[in-house]
């Protein structure tokens, strides 16, 4: 199955009432049968590279895995800090995912996973997408922990991602969780909680951070959504009062791919780590 990353339009087609109805009935069996806890927590899949006194820590977006920050995680690292890239529970290589599928649950793992392996505070963090949802959460709930935080193309607290056909919010795309693998189903259902996790959570001071956002619009985006998906990245970078806003030139959704060298001048900012070769000679 394909599924364009750019646009969730891209994954939208048509289905019968009749099949929608029956997915309800396979969500509602399946979510009970994973809503209660184990008592441990998941163990995920991990890349590891690089030393320094603080860890930067990359979190992917919807559907994607540490893969995703393949080109610019060792450089990132290179000659200053430690860098953790992980799998979310669910994903290939990670353990399956039980209990809810939002920020609060998937912070909680993340940081059990990283005490577990003995890679201790302060962190820089790194998300992309719904990923920077996720550490928005972790920024505001453990301030004490952070040194900085860099959100990439971020997914908004109000952005309603959720897309089951009983959502009263889905904006008429239920159809689109049909084709969706359920990992991906159960991060979409949980997104409309976690923003309101996020927007309740403490502000985060003076935390340096950097939102970069996109400029290229996303396939078959009109003008109008993509003035909303601006104003969307405006109001994050106002949440965090220590913020830079940044609109990377010649970028898509995927910025630390259309543009990896804007990604990893971020984080090494926050990091504390002096420009590389390449860096300075651009």
């Amino acid at each position: 199955m394909a599924i364009c990353r750019e646009s969730m339009r891209c994954i939208m087609n048509p289905v019968t009432p009749l099949r929608a109805v029956l997915l309800l009935l396979v969500l509602g069996s399946v979510a009970s049968s994973v809503s209660a806890s184990s008592g441990e927590h998941a163990r995920h899949k991990v890349r590891i590279d690089g030393y320094g006194r603080l860890t930067v820590v990359l979190e992917a977006g919807l559907g994607d895995t540490l893969d995703v920050w393949a080109d610019v995680q060792p450089l990132i690292a290179a000659s200053c800090t430690r860098t953790v890239a992980y799998t979310r529970a669910g994903y290939p290589g990670s353990d399956p995912a039980s209990g809810p599928r939002d920020a609060a649950t998937i912070v909680s793992e993340l940081r059990w996973e990283l005490k577990r392996r003995g890679i201790h505070p302060p962190y820089v963090l790194v998300g992309h997408s719904l990923g920077g949802l996720h550490m928005q959460y972790f920024a505001r709930q453990y301030p004490d922990e952070i040194e900085g935080l860099l959100l990439v193309d971020s997914t908004h607290w109000n952005q309603h991602l959720d897309l089951r056909p009983d959502s009263s919010r889905s904006l008429g795309r239920s159809s689109t969780v049909l084709f969706l693998p359920w990992i991906m189903q159960r991060e979409l259902m949980g997104s409309t909680i976690a923003g309101e996790q996020v927007n309740a959570s403490p502000h985060a001071g003076g935390l340096p951070t950097i939102v970069l956002s996109r400029t290229r619009a996303l396939h078959e985006e009109t003008l109008a959504s993509q003035a909303v998906a601006e104003k969307l990245q405006d109001e994050i970078a106002a949440a965090f009062p220590a913020a830079r806003h940044v609109r990377v030139d010649g970028s898509g959704h995927y910025i630390q791919r259309d543009r990896p060298d804007v990604v990893v001048a971020a984080a090494r900012e926050l990091a504390g780590c002096p420009a590389t070769a390449q860096q300075i000679k651009h």
